[in-house]
């Protein structure tokens, strides 16, 4: 394999540099200011935003808290209610009110009737014998 030679580096040699001319950069003020002006504009619109969005929760929690204690309120006269109806549904109640009212009496538990000696189909009296 054969060897190349390098007789000169980059280092060593000599460039001639010749200026470029420097191009001014012309500032687009009026494209800047566009910018400026909707970057203000949409933070603007998203402040309205959550403005709006923070108002619609507050209005909505404080309906939800009085929905709340109208149902505490309800659920409460809805337990009175269910006592009210237990005390007159009671069978020592409605039993006074037909003796007292209605001049009832109560039927005695047990009847007896006298059965024959033939067999009787069973008609869900108790007989006597």
């Amino acid at each position: 394999m054969l060897a190349r030679r390098y007789d000169s580096y980059a280092w060593e040699e000599e460039f001639e540099v010749t200026p470029q001319p420097v191009k001014k950069t012309i500032v687009n003020y009026r494209a800047f200011r566009h910018q400026v002006v909707t970057l203000f504009v949409v933070g603007i619109i998203c402040y309205l935003g959550s403005v709006m969005l923070s108002e619609t929760y507050v209005t909505k929690t404080s309906t939800l808290v009085k929905m709340k204690q109208q149902e505490e309120k309800l659920l409460t006269k809805n337990a009175a209610l269910k006592i009210d109806v237990d005390a007159l549904s009671s069978p020592a109640r409605i039993t006074g009110l037909a003796a007292a009212k209605l001049n009832m009496t109560t039927a005695r538990s047990n009847i007896y009737v006298q059965a024959d000696d033939k067999k009787i189909a069973y008609d869900g009296y108790a007989y006597a014998k």
